[in-house]
């Protein structure tokens, strides 16, 4: 479904017009479909609508949610800390590669 602002272009057209596209861009938001051999291949955006469809940064998580991430159930047992983590890693540690 083509949205109202929504322009289509073949690559061609984008190539030899680049800065006016840019300038169609900075001026409407986009998008800009790009077609090539009549299939859209690629869209262009204007920064505005790109920043609303990357993902937030993730909270920073406190040491608790990371113990239940890490751990599960056994998040609250007070003998699971960085220094049982690190015996475990070098207990379970592999001499296997992937080279």
């Amino acid at each position: 479904m083509k949205a109202k602002s929504e322009r289509i272009l073949p690559a061609t057209e984008v190539k030899n017009r680049f800065g006016r596209v840019l300038n169609e861009i900075a001026r409407t938001g986009g998008p800009i479909i790009v077609e090539r051999g009549g299939r859209a291949v690629a869209v262009i955006l204007g920064m505005e609508a790109f920043e609303r469809l990357r993902p937030k940064p993730a909270r920073a998580k406190d040491r608790r949610a990371l113990a239940l991430e890490a751990f599960g159930m056994w998040a609250d047992r007070a003998d699971i800390d960085e220094a049982w983590a690190a015996r475990s890693r070098a207990h379970w540690k592999s001499d296997w590669s992937n080279g």
